[in-house]
């Protein structure tokens, strides 16, 4: 048996992918927000509240006093009225709302402001600080860490330990770039996830799982539904996808992930003979030279196939109820973020579960006449590769023609070979049995 789906050719179709949850009732904060749970749960306490216009603007950057007070409630810090008095704070005024949750921040170690002698109550909180005041709010000691928590913070840096008790837990991770970026001012939806996220850590003692907020989508050509995290694109119809492109970087193809990029491709191997578990994955290991790993994902029979470095550095392959094997391919680019990346495209496949979505009513006769109606035209080759599910990549000609590779893909069931231009998504050619002479 051929090694299945290793590289695999998509159209780009950015559909950025969020849960539908409870209600809310501000007019600024679509369900569709990666921080819609946390608000939404720290309203419900009582924590935040809107704007008298019926917004929450999650997105307004949040200054020192505002986070100070999201802090304290959401770790339960009871306000001692009258702290705020006599502050040794020189901007700190007794009149102001946030003077007795500067006071009593100040009483119990929380906050300890500036080498001039203020606390500088209007300034945009930034990360480091953040991190800082919450964790002392929890009641949480930080210890200097042994290796950086993050490709820019180091060892040394004052706020060092707050950070990788963030990174440990999940409270507050990485930018996509892999660096912390502890100076960025944070907004009101990036403080409500980190009051949030920690909650749920303080009530389990276990990192923060945001796979639970992700949404569940249907990859119908694969017989599988997802999760898919918040802000990564996925393309559901012909050969699958969900994918986080390095925008910063200029990364515009899913197949040539950039430094901070991944895409994690999915198939499905028609299986016509029948074969089991066992059969497919004995015949898959022994052509494959990467380590091999038999298991069971979301109560699937699966292999892992994985090795340390590459592009395509990972591939799973499991075995559905209705005898079909659905084969993830995992790419990433080598940059800072890249280990996120892994844990990222990881959770997505053990979100794994079998939906039968038995696609096309066509004719073998009919879908063959509308593939060869396309030949030669731009635009349309995936899209038109999703009426047959079993397509086999078998040899790429990485010259090509043109501006881009070709590929040969074999589709068992129609005992077609499609010969396919990537830059263009054109079907160039047809030909009947497995063959790359064209």
């Amino acid at each position: 048996m051929k090694r299945f789906f290793t590289s695999l050719v998509l159209g780009v179709l950015l559909f950025p992918a969020f849960p539908r949850l409870a209600e809310a009732s501000f007019s600024d904060l679509a369900t569709t927000n990666r921080h819609y749970t946390a608000i939404s749960s720290l309203v419900e306490q009582g924590i935040l509240e809107g704007y008298e216009d019926d917004t929450f603007r999650p997105d307004q950057e949040v200054n020192r006093a505002e986070a100070l007070k999201m802090f304290l409630m959401g770790m339960a810090v009871a306000v001692q009225t009258g702290a705020g008095a006599d502050t040794s704070f020189n901007d700190i005024s007794a009149e102001a709302w946030y003077a007795d949750l500067v006071g009593t921040a100040l009483d119990e170690g929380i906050v300890g402001g500036y080498s001039d002698g203020s606390f500088k109550p209007g300034q945009s909180v930034n990360r480091a600080e953040a991190m800082k005041m919450l964790l002392l709010a929890a009641g949480i000691a930080a210890s200097t860490p042994e290796e950086r928590p993050f490709a820019d913070v180091g060892t040394e840096d004052w706020y060092a330990g707050y950070a990788q008790f963030a990174n440990n837990y999940n409270v507050a991770g990485p930018q996509t770039d892999g660096y912390w970026h502890g100076e960025e001012a944070l907004t009101r939806g990036e403080i409500a996830e980190m009051v949030y996220r920690l909650q749920v850590v303080n009530s389990g003692d276990l990192a923060y799982d945001e796979s639970s907020t992700w949404a569940r989508l249907d990859f119908p050509t694969v017989d599988i539904t997802l999760k898919v995290p918040f802000e990564w694109g996925y393309k559901q119809e012909g050969v699958g996808a969900a994918f986080l492109l390095d925008s910063a970087n200029g990364q515009v193809s899913l197949l040539t992930p950039y430094e901070n990029g991944g895409t994690l491709l999915m198939t499905r191997y028609a299986n016509n003979e029948g074969q089991s578990a066992d059969e497919l994955f004995e015949a898959i290991e022994s052509e494959s030279e990467w380590d091999a790993n038999e298991t069971s994902i979301g109560g699937y029979d699966a292999l892992i196939l994985s090795h340390d470095d590459g592009l395509f550095y990972k591939e799973w392959y499991i075995y559905l109820p209705n005898q079909t094997l659905v084969n993830l391919v995992a790419l990433r680019g080598d940059g800072d973020y890249a280990p996120y990346l892994q844990k990222y495209m990881d959770s997505i496949v053990y979100s794994v579960e079998y939906a039968d979505t038995t696609s096309s009513d066509k004719t073998m006769d009919e879908i063959l006449a509308d593939l060869r109606e396309v030949i030669q035209v731009d635009g349309v080759g995936t899209d038109m590769m999703a009426l047959l599910s079993d397509w086999e990549l078998f040899e790429t000609d990485s010259i090509g023609v043109g501006t881009g590779p070709v590929d040969y893909y074999y589709s068992p069931s129609a005992n077609i070979t499609i010969k396919y231009e990537r830059s263009f998504d054109v079907i160039l050619d047809i030909r009947d049995g497995k063959t790359s002479a064209f």
